[in-house]
C-alpha cells in the first residue's frame, strides 16, 4: 500500500467515537482519500423495542431518521472543521458484522475507545477489541481528541513479518511525524539461571549481545525505509513487552503507536494475554493495529 484512498469511520455518537470521527477525517485530508462515516442501529435493539413496548412501525423509522441527521449533523461539523467532506451512511443489523463489512472496502477502519454502553464494554470487551478478533484491514483507535497530524509515532517490533507493515502503515499515517521502533527482550528463564548459580557477567554478556543484533535488525528496516530513514530513531531495551511500550510512548510524548497483530486465537489470548491488547488497554494515545503483512 503506497496510499490510502478509503477511510471508514464508525460512531455511536459518544464522545469518543467523535476523536474517531475528527481523526479519521485528519487523515483523509493528508491522504486525499474519501472518508465513510458509518453508523449502525443495532437490529437487535429494534427487536426488543417491538417486544417490550410494541413499538409501532413509524416509531422505527423514526429512531433511523434521527440517526441519520445525527451522522449528518456529525458529518458538517467536521467539515467545517477539516475541510474534508464526509459520505454519510446508516445501517440496521448486527453491529460488528455491518462494521466489519463495511471495513472491507476501506484501507483504514477508525473507532473510538470506548463507546456509549460503558456497562457493555466491561461485560464483553470495548467494540474495538472485539473487532481485532475480527478485522483483517489496519485498525485506528482513537482515545484522544486529534488537534493536528500525529507528531511522534512508536512502532514496536519483534522482527515478524507484521514488524515491516507496521513501520510501513506508520510511515503512510503519520507522513511528517518522528518514528522511534522499540524492541524489547528478556533473559529466558532468568529466575531459574540465577537459582542455579549463572554469574551477572554471563547474564549480561547474553543481554549485550541481544540489544546488538536487535539494534543490527532494526537498522536494516530503517535503511529499507528509504527517504524515510532520517525521521526514524529506534531504543532497544530489556524488559517485557507490554510495560517497555507503554513506558516508552509515556517518556517520548508519542502520540500514536502502530503495532502489528499476529493472529492469536481467542482462546490463546484470554489464557495467555496479548501485547497489543495490553498495550490498547493501557496506551493513552491513539493506537493502531495491522493485522496483514502489506
Amino acid at each position: 500500500m503506497t496510499t490510502m484512498t478509503s477511510i471508514a469511520a464508525a460512531t455511536d455518537f459518544s464522545d469518543e467515537a467523535r476523536y474517531a470521527a475528527e481523526r479519521a477525517a485528519l487523515v483523509a485530508r493528508e491522504q486525499r482519500a474519501r472518508l465513510n462515516l458509518l453508523h449502525v442501529v443495532s437490529g437487535s435493539s429494534l427487536n426488543d423495542l417491538r417486544k417490550l413496548f410494541c413499538t409501532p412501525a413509524d416509531a422505527e423509522a423514526k429512531l433511523i431518521d434521527d440517526a441519520r441527521r445525527m451522522l449528518d449533523d456529525l458529518a458538517a461539523d467536521i467539515g467545517k472543521k477539516t475541510g474534508v467532506a464526509g459520505h454519510t451512511d446508516v445501517k440496521t443489523g448486527q453491529v460488528l458484522a455491518e462494521i466489519l463489512s463495511t471495513s472491507e472496502s476501506a484501507d483504514l477502519l477508525v473507532l473510538g475507545a470506548h463507546g456509549a454502553n460503558p456497562l457493555r464494554d466491561l461485560i464483553l470487551g470495548t467494540t474495538a477489541e472485539r473487532l481485532l478478533r475480527t478485522c483483517k484491514r489496519p485498525l485506528l483507535v482513537a482515545k484522544r481528541p486529534p488537534k493536528a497530524g500525529y507528531a511522534h509515532a512508536i512502532v514496536p517490533v519483534d522482527f515478524s513479518p507484521y514488524s515491516a507493515s507496521a513501520l510501513t502503515m506508520a510511515k503512510l499515517i503519520a507522513p511528517n511525524a518522528r518514528i522511534t521502533i522499540v524492541h524489547a527482550f528478556h533473559v529466558p528463564f532468568e529466575g531459574r539461571l540465577r537459582m542455579a548459580g549463572a554469574a551477572d557477567d554471563a547474564i549480561q554478556r547474553y543481554c549485550d549481545a541481544e540489544q546488538r543484533d536487535a539494534a543490527k535488525r532494526i537498522i536494516d528496516l530503517i535503511h529499507n525505509a528509504g527517504n524515510d530513514a532520517h525521521r526514524i530513531s529506534f531504543a532497544v531495551e530489556r524488559g517485557d513487552p507490554s510495560p517497555v511500550i507503554l513506558a516508552k510512548t509515556k517518556e517520548l510524548s508519542a502520540d500514536v503507536i502502530i503495532i502489528g497483530k499476529h493472529g492469536q486465537s481467542h482462546a490463546e489470548e484470554l489464557l495467555l494475554g496479548s501485547v497489543t491488547r495490553h498495550v490498547l488497554t493501557g496506551s493513552e494515545c491513539d493506537v493502531l493495529v495491522v493485522r496483514e503483512r502489506l
